[in-house]
């Protein structure tokens, strides 16, 4: 029961996670920004429409009281009690401070955080040259971020502020990498299209940068229009293994719409990876019923730019979720919409018809699945691996769910398979059904009713003695401390004795 407006939701959240409660100013203000400040933020920080600035902060204090009164955090508030834990244990001169601080921290993919987020990389940092941070503004697919590298810059200054001997704290004007190694021009053209959407509908959002540019020339991405599922499948065949992006909560559908296969990637979720080719599907097709017009007359040319960045913020989330698509590949780049839409039908003629390429070429083509040639997207074995490799890697990051690292798994499995290596594709299996066995202790943990504590037992012993072959002795011990909650305490002990302390 929030106060209602004309105001987006995703302005709204993006203005307490970016600003009211993740921004320098809320830091030195308590934590909070008072409201008599967010309107000192600047039109080109805080795109709040003008004159809603009391509407948007009378929403965030009925947020903050409905977390209060539910006993919750977020993650700026989080993020808060550890720069103040370590401020204090430095007040203290505490041991446990000087072991705390790094040499070196190494930061990618640096627009998806906030600036206090930064802040507490640079409280871990040892002195100048400490901090090492890459990222693509264009690529911010985190809702609730909205990342400039000038606010990177303005850490700097703050903590400088009080004590000017640290000046060198502050770090060096960002330097631009205009040459892809990843992909080639073909693909790259395309991306650059995306962007300067974005630049032209919603200046601000992301540094205009120019335009990037490819080691070699290749292939222009080709576009599907009204391909069936069956027809799909049969992509499929032709390219085995290929990855498909689709919309993060499309991921289920498209997986089952497709029979259970496993590479249906969501793009947030694909962000990182990078493959020999790509399909992305529905993109267009799928985007909310809200902005398939909007979309529509953004692609024709039909808006003007400064009423649609007010009117339409979601579509600023999509193209920069689009161009994160189109950068996932590196050789091989295809447009799958099965079937008519607004905002899908406009993208076609956009890609075939509207959007140039320097030689004055469309930047995609029209292909038919039946008359493919798919030689050069298939894999070799060697690639597959990499692959596989890759998605095994991503299964072990701390910010995923059980679930999501057991269909990274899934994905690294059926790639070692497709490559015909027996013994990678044994350690991924191994791997998952350790991830699917904590997954069910959890469930027996959770259970109000009765379940056979034996039996859980009995299967973690089975899965925990073929990770020990394997010598995943990390997961090993993951496993065991899973289980240890609905152990006796005598077990427990032989446990962490026998497995878990060596």
């Amino acid at each position: 029961n929030y106060p209602k407006g004309k105001v987006a939701a995703l302005t709204v959240w993006k203005t307490i996670r970016t600003f009211i409660k993740g921004s320098i100013e809320a830091f030195m203000a308590g934590g909070v920004l008072p409201k008599r400040n967010l309107s000192t933020l600047g039109k080109n920080r805080c795109k709040i429409p003008e004159g809603q600035e009391t509407h948007v902060y009378d929403i965030f204090l009925h947020y903050q009281q409905w977390r209060e009164d539910n006993g919750l955090w977020d993650d700026c508030d989080r993020i808060v009690a550890l720069i103040q834990s370590i401020v204090e244990a430095e007040s203290m001169c505490s041991p446990a401070f000087e072991e705390m601080k790094k040499n070196k921290i190494y930061v990618d993919e640096v627009q998806d955080y906030t600036q206090i987020e930064m802040l507490l990389f640079f409280k871990l940092g040892k002195g100048p040259g400490a901090l090492f941070l890459a990222g693509d503004p264009a690529q911010s697919v985190v809702e609730g971020t909205d990342f400039r590298f000038d606010e990177i810059r303005s850490v700097g200054y703050y903590i400088t502020e009080s004590n000017p001997s640290k000046r060198r704290l502050i770090p060096e004007k960002p330097r631009t990498v205009n040459v892809n190694f990843r992909s080639h021009a073909g693909i790259l053209n395309c991306a650059s299209g995306f962007l300067r959407l974005l630049f032209d509908y919603f200046p601000g959002s992301a540094q205009a940068l120019e335009r990037d540019y490819g080691l070699f020339k290749g292939a222009r991405p080709g576009v599907f229009q009204g391909v069936s599922v069956e027809q799909l499948l049969t992509l499929i065949r032709k390219i085995p293994m290929v990855p498909i992006l689709v919309h993060d909560d499309e991921v289920k559908k498209w997986k089952k719409s497709l029979g259970g296969y496993s590479n249906v990637y969501g793009i947030a979720e694909a962000k990182g990876l990078e493959f020999k080719t790509v399909i992305i599907l529905d993109f267009f097709a799928d985007l909310p019923k809200s902005v398939q017009k909007p979309w529509r007359e953004l692609l024709l040319g039909r808006e003007r730019t400064f009423e649609f960045r007010n009117k339409h913020p979601l579509v600023e989330t999509h193209l920069k979720f689009i161009y994160t698509a189109v950068t996932r590949s590196i050789e091989t780049l295809y447009f799958a919409e099965t079937h008519s839409s607004d905002a899908g039908d406009a993208a076609c003629r956009w890609l075939l018809q509207g959007e140039l390429q320097p030689d004055g070429k469309a930047i995609a083509t029209r292909n038919k699945v039946d008359d493919l040639r798919v030689e050069r997207a298939i894999m070799t074995n060697d690639e597959l691996c990499v692959v596989g490799i890759e998605n095994a890697e991503m299964a072990l990051s701390s910010d995923l769910g059980i679930d999501q690292a057991i269909n990274f798994l899934q994905r690294a499995k059926d790639a070692f398979e497709q490559a015909q290596n027996s013994d990678l594709c044994l350690k991924a299996t191994v791997h998952r059904n350790s991830l699917l066995q904590r997954s069910e202790i959890l469930r027996a943990a959770q259970s109000t009713g009765l379940f056979e504590t034996a039996s859980v037992e009995k299967n973690t012993a089975k899965v925990a003695a073929s990770l020990l072959e394997e010598n995943n002795l990390e997961e090993t011990a993951t496993l065991i401390n899973a289980l240890s909650p609905l152990l006796n305490e005598y077990i427990q002990s032989k446990l962490d004795e026998n497995i878990v302390s060596r």
